[in-house]
């Protein structure tokens, strides 16, 4: 007898088929221990395959199998789609705060997380296990080559390089370093692969989350702002909107009125507290028209104004900003001053005892001297041999010598205002539009027209106004116009104007330009700045020499600073024959209080100071020329630096003496204005304004 006989026999005789027996098995929760369930369990892989292979099952058994990975999918998606999901966006009560706390790796987490299935197929799909590794070849077993995966990625690539400004780096790692995805991506290109992936899986569920819910349209939303921010025409947004890509044209229109609504409202309570400062700067548009007229043939360039408001922290009260009265009772503009204020009583050198010098009793150093070493240290760990990098991170930051704290202060943007700031007039208009979009106004004419304009007085109150230095001539030359008038409002008594430390730094940049580049005998010699661009920037020599402009001499100083400082370096330690390169430096392992020392010795030798003076007056057959220019060359290089450094980190006392130190080089080299602005702000500040104010 065969040997499935018996067990065909024992079901016949319980009268109960095989479909039964195996139900029963798997249902009842008596026989759920029982080792028959246990081995059948076990074994659940090969009844499948067997299943999928008889001829009989196979297309019953198949199209079963779909409806359940189809109804597991579905299930996924309808939890993505969910409103308790946080995928719907109301375009009518679109927040900033919705805006700003949108972010792509938390989409991509949630997805992952609560639709892991169907994550796992659109990996399998878009081939997530064969992404080439550092070689071009595949992990998952395809015959991809190198040459078919760079002419693939070509276009990709050439897309990914042109766009330097952005933190590509912090996005892909973003993207993909938090997401469990454990590949071994040291190169870029495979990065940006995984990275183009990953926004093409969260883009095809968002489509689909759509599809099933209309109302699951955060990625769609984001998108369509975006669309309208970079001027995209309605028909490609619709075209857009109806691929499931983005939200319609008036979807967003209705989102940009919700956000109008609430800046309108962020402006007119921010302003009203009376503790907000304002900024603003001009900018043009060139509104072409498809067909030109004669009278209108030149006339598509518009002059607008941008504004921002920003609240005043760090302990800023009301009470420090009622100083209005007190300050034009001694201000030289009003007539009817008893003894006004004048600044003719102060000069430059008055500026040098703001922050007495600070010496270090140990290196026997000036306070710019110690950022000096110090620069020249971080340089050596940052930049040298491989040995010193493990004393960057105990490296101490400058000695500070007004530091405020570190804060996020949030910016409210202004609505763009028809105005030509250019003019004195430009300037009122545009102080005035601004303060009423902060909702203030005119205290006489309020109470005058006896509205419900729900302006606060600030007679009594001053309002402190960024800006650069055409817009602080402008609104000085203003409030001169207007000191004969008879309220505060009208002469502008409440306008404090601040100096922007950016468009210093931007004129601290140019200076570094005419002195070291501009002039023609400048380029000639072989040490020269000029020859570090060639070295560096070889293809740009001729837009370096003409108007480079503020980013290009930036990245210069830097890059060129830190190859000097280095070099200075590598002549240092091979005196007396000591080292011939800063790698025979690194094998004798010093210690960081060895370079410590030689980073103070350093700064004195390389580095402009009071003996630069007795070199030039030696006779000129004794005279060393390139390395007096390299000497103030590293001077104005750290000058900058220190500069820089000290508006990152928020140490104003140390600001104030880079701005002391700068003051008579931008004379020297024909920025008056800069310098008597600088100096007028600074005498301002220490000895004319109150307390509270300063």
């Amino acid at each position: 007898m065969p040997l499935l006989d018996v067990v065909f026999e024992a079901l016949d005789r319980c009268q109960i088929s095989l479909a039964q027996f195996i139900t029963m098995l798997l249902t009842h929760q008596e026989y759920e221990d029982h080792r028959f369930v246990v081995d059948l369990l076990e074994h659940s892989n090969q009844v499948f395959n067997t299943f999928l292979q008889h001829p009989a099952s196979r297309a019953q058994f198949t199209q079963k199998s779909f409806s359940v990975v189809e109804n597991t999918y579905l299930q996924e998606l309808c939890c993505l789609a969910s409103e308790d999901n946080g995928s719907h966006f109301r375009a009518s009560s679109t927040s900033t705060e919705q805006l700003e706390n949108f972010s792509l790796t938390a989409m991509a987490q949630k997805m992952e997380v609560n639709a892991p299935k169907w994550w796992r197929l659109l990996g399998t799909l878009l081939d997530d296990k064969g992404t080439a590794d550092l070689t071009g070849r595949k992990d998952g077993g395809g015959d991809e080559s190198v040459d078919d995966a760079r002419e693939i990625e070509g276009d990709d690539n050439e897309y990914w390089d042109k766009v330097d400004e952005i933190d590509l780096e912090g996005i892909i790692n973003g993207l993909t370093g938090e997401l469990g995805m454990r590949l071994a991506m040291t190169n870029k290109r495979v990065k940006r692969r995984a990275a183009i992936k990953l926004m093409r899986k969260m883009i095809i569920t968002s489509i689909l989350m759509n599809g099933w819910n209309q109302k699951s349209n955060a990625l769609q939303s984001l998108l369509g702002l975006f669309l309208q921010s970079a001027h995209t025409p309605y028909k490609v947004i619709d075209t857009l909107a109806h691929l499931g890509i983005s939200v319609s044209a008036d979807t967003i229109n209705m989102a940009v009125q919700s956000l109008s609504k609430e800046s309108h409202n962020s402006l007119q309570r921010l302003g009203r507290s009376l503790l907000a400062s304002y900024a603003y700067d001009n900018f043009d548009v060139d509104l072409k028209t498809h067909t030109p007229t004669v009278e209108k043939s030149n006339d598509s360039l518009k002059h607008l104004t941008s504004g921002l408001l920003f609240p005043l922290v760090h302990g800023v009260t009301l009470n420090d900003l009622k100083c209005s009265e007190e300050l034009w009772r001694k201000s030289a503009l009003n007539l009817q001053a008893d003894e006004p204020y004048s600044l003719l009583k102060l000069a430059w050198w008055d500026l040098l005892k703001l922050h007495p010098e600070w010496m270090d009793p140990n290196s026997k150093l000036s306070r710019h001297d110690q950022f000096n070493a110090w620069a020249f240290l971080v340089n050596l760990c940052t930049n040298g041999p491989e040995y010193f990098h493990q004393f960057k991170s105990m490296i101490q930051d400058p000695h500070p010598i007004e530091q405020i704290p570190t804060v996020k202060t949030p910016i409210y943007a202004a609505r763009a205002m028809d105005i030509n700031n250019s003019t004195v007039s430009g300037n009122i208009q545009a102080v005035t539009e601004l303060l009423a979009q902060g909702g203030l106004a005119d205290p006489t004419a309020v109470l005058e027209e006896n509205t419900d304009f729900n302006s606060p007085d600030i007679s009594e109150y001053v309002i402190l106004v960024h800006g650069d230095l055409g817009t602080g001539e402008r609104l000085q030359a203003a409030q001169l116009c207007r000191s004969i008038e008879c309220t505060s409002w009208n002469h502008l008594q409440h306008v404090i104007f601040i100096p922007g430390l950016f468009h210093l730094k931007m004129a601290c940049a140019d200076a570094i330009w005419r002195c070291f580049i501009s002039p023609m005998a400048a380029r000639e010699d072989e040490t020269s700045l000029m020859h570090d661009v060639a070295q560096l920037c070889p293809k740009e020599t001729g837009i370096y020499t003409t108007k480079p402009g503020f980013r290009r001499i930036h990245k210069l100083v830097g890059h060129a600073g830190a190859c000097r400082r280095l070099d200075c370096w590598r002549v240092h330690t091979a005196k007396n024959g000591r080292f011939s390169s800063l790698e025979d430096f690194a094998l004798s392992k010093p210690t960081l209080d060895d370079l410590r020392a030689m980073a103070n010795e350093i700064c004195r030798t390389y580095i402009a100071n009071h003996q630069l003076d007795r070199m030039r007056r030696k006779h000129e057959s004794e005279r060393d020329l390139q390395f007096e220019n390299a000497l103030l060359l590293n001077k104005y290089f750290l000058l900058y630096e220190e500069l820089s450094y000290a508006m990152n980190s928020g140490d104003i006392g140390h600001v104030e003496t880079c701005i002391v130190s700068w003051i008579p080089i931008l004379k020297a080299i024909g920025k008056h204005k800069y310098a008597s602005h600088m100096t007028n702000f600074l005498f301002n500040v220490h000895f004319v304004y109150p307390p509270g104010l300063q």
